[in-house]
């Protein structure tokens, strides 16, 4: 047995909490970029990546108290129900402007040396046909803040099991897509979810590397604390949760729910034949969620 773990808990660095999805008033976003950077510094946020629709937005001396990480979120192609691709493409030098297929975009945006995630594909209706239609993006939206508060639509776990089954080595990510659309009956999507980075420093290089090795884990709200693996067992702390599960292939996998109190904070696996793969997922008593990367079993 083989296991394939990028394990952001057993590499030397720091922490870095970044909001990956963001629109501004370059596109159809109600803040401005720099009350986005304001509003995310002050939440605690290390980086962020405004990522206005088909545009690359820039912002002169963007201050020293947080990264920016230059993208932008491209709506191309079609889907077998007729919707757009979403593409978000971080690391770019430049504005992508050939449109002409999914595939397209997401070559031009590694050739530039940036990375691409496939956009909230609960949301855009996206079939395992589509998502496995096109090829070099590093991962999906496992959760998005304003797809989920605005029609409920932003929890995509299934759309990269559906992937994680078929051989497809794709991170999750934990994404706002803020808008600061707000009305009397749903929160703000701003400062909810992140994901929290392990790098050596706080620099463009540094942390697209570390998103790219996918030393990360994704957030809306518990922590992950530790995550390690010894003689074929999964061993994992978190914050307070009710319950932490490992999702894995078909029926196999496992759930610690607590007996007799509230939350748990501590959980184990031993990893089983057939097991190609194992990611571990927690919820808080706030509903709330965590997600780690997947671990590969070859």
């Amino acid at each position: 047995m083989k296991i394939e773990f990028a394990n952001p808990f057993a590499v030397e660095g720091r922490w870095f909490k970044g909001n990956l999805h963001t629109h501004s008033t370059n596109s159809d976003g109600t803040l401005s970029p720099r009350e986005l950077i304001r509003r995310y510094r002050d939440s605690g946020y290390d980086f962020l990546a405004i990522t206005d629709h088909n545009k690359l937005t820039e912002v002169d001396d963007p201050g020293d108290e947080i990264l920016l990480i230059p993208g932008e979120e491209i709506n191309v192609g079609k889907s077998e129900v007729g919707t757009d691709f979403h593409l978000v493409l971080l690391g770019i030098k430049e504005h992508i402007s050939d449109r002409s297929s999914p595939q397209t975009v997401i070559d031009r945006a590694k050739a530039q040396g940036g990375e691409v995630i496939l956009c909230h594909p609960y949301w855009s209706q996206l079939s395992i046909n589509d998502m496995l239609s096109i090829e070099g993006y590093i991962g999906v939206e496992v959760f998005n803040s304003t797809c989920h508060f605005s029609v409920g639509k932003g929890l995509s776990q299934i759309h990269w099991d559906d992937l994680l089954v078929r051989g497809k080595q794709v991170w999750g990510f934990a994404v706002d897509d803020a808008h600061h659309h707000t009305s009397d009956h749903r929160p703000t999507d701003l400062c909810n979810a992140w994901i929290s980075v392990k790098s050596s420093e706080l620099t463009l290089d540094s942390i697209m590397n570390a998103i790219r090795s996918g030393y990360f884990y994704s957030s809306n709200g518990p922590e992950i604390l530790d995550i390690r693996i010894e003689e074929e067992v999964i061993y994992v702390e978190t914050s307070p949760v009710r319950h932490i599960t490992f999702i894995s292939v078909d029926g196999r996998g496992e759930r610690w729910t607590p007996i007799g109190c509230e939350t748990i904070t501590q959980a184990q696996h031993r990893i089983r034949n057939g097991e190609r793969f194992i990611r571990i997922e927690c919820e808080d008593l706030n509903g709330r969620w965590a997600w780690s990367n997947p671990i590969f079993i070859r």
